[in-house]
């Protein structure tokens, strides 16, 4: 693991994470899973809430830029579990490849409910030379991981159980948030729906370059397969993305592993949460 990307979760996490392991001991499951989701989607509502102070501060300040960024984060933040870190992290990527006039599309490879892929799409909008965004997922939730997922009886310092089937967000609830929801261009957008290992071979050629490569895959195998398919189309001076390198242990094996078979040498920058990005070398 890259040293300079440790993530430790919070006291609150790890403190609710072992109130519910104890829960589980008392009472079913099926009781204990749904006052999860109900603390969790409670606490999600509090965190958003309190993220409005990004935008007024940018507000008072007149920073333009700032104030812009924290009200599309701000917007797609019920449709995402990255976290505002981790949306204000690939928010500043797209500026970034935006500024430096990279061409090349926004690929995503994990896209659950849609929180990422609606705020790199709007940030798109924006931009006189829109880029066409790649939107891949099973829409059918997480696999199983594997063995190469799991370390001393877990698959990572993530607060959430992660059983096949999470992360979800059907076809038609995605398109409903892009198309119907934030009225975005269908003709910029393209949704492939299957596992990683059937469609990125049959499509890799008609993506082209890419300027953001985003991987939120979880899991060991999803991730290797994201990075041998897609990281020679990443232009030099192209950002990728990690969404799970600190949370997931499979994610993090999977990168390290890439990178050191390849030779390639970068510097990984952590977003505070679990996630990672690093910028493409000559």
């Amino acid at each position: 693991m890259n040293s300079s990307v440790v993530y430790t979760p919070s006291r609150l996490a790890v403190a609710g994470k072992a109130f519910f392991a104890w829960l589980d001991k008392l009472f079913p499951t099926l009781v204990v899973k749904r006052l999860f989701e109900v603390s969790f989607g409670l606490y999600r509502v509090i965190i958003r809430i309190a993220y409005l102070r990004h935008w007024l501060r940018a507000l008072l300040s007149g920073d333009r830029d700032e104030r812009i960024k924290a009200a599309t984060v701000f917007k797609v933040m019920p449709y995402s579990l990255v976290g505002w870190r981790g949306l204000e992290a690939t928010y500043d990527a797209v500026t970034a490849t935006q500024k430096a006039g990279l061409p090349g599309a926004i690929v995503e490879c994990g896209v659950a409910r849609g929180g990422s892929a609606a705020l790199m799409a709007l940030v798109e909008k924006r931009s006189a030379s829109q880029r066409k965004l790649w939107l891949f997922d099973s829409y059918e939730g997480l696999p199983d991981p594997t063995v190469e997922d799991i370390r001393d009886n877990a698959t990572g310092k993530h607060v959430r159980p992660l059983p096949k089937g999470s992360c979800l967000g059907t076809f038609d609830e995605v398109a409903k948030l892009l198309f119907d929801t934030l009225h975005l261009d269908r003709s910029y957008i393209a949704m492939i729906k299957g596992w990683f290992e059937n469609t990125l071979p049959a499509t890799r050629a008609s993506i082209g370059a890419i300027a953001v490569l985003r991987i939120d895959a979880d899991w060991y195998e999803s991730v290797k397969c994201c990075l041998e398919n897609l990281y020679d189309q990443v232009l030099p001076g192209g950002y990728v993305i990690i969404d799970d390198y600190g949370s997931c242990f499979g994610a993090q094996k999977a990168v390290d592993e890439f990178l050191s078979q390849h030779e390639i040498a970068v510097n990984l920058f952590a977003d505070g949460r679990g996630g990672c990005h690093f910028v493409k070398p000559s």
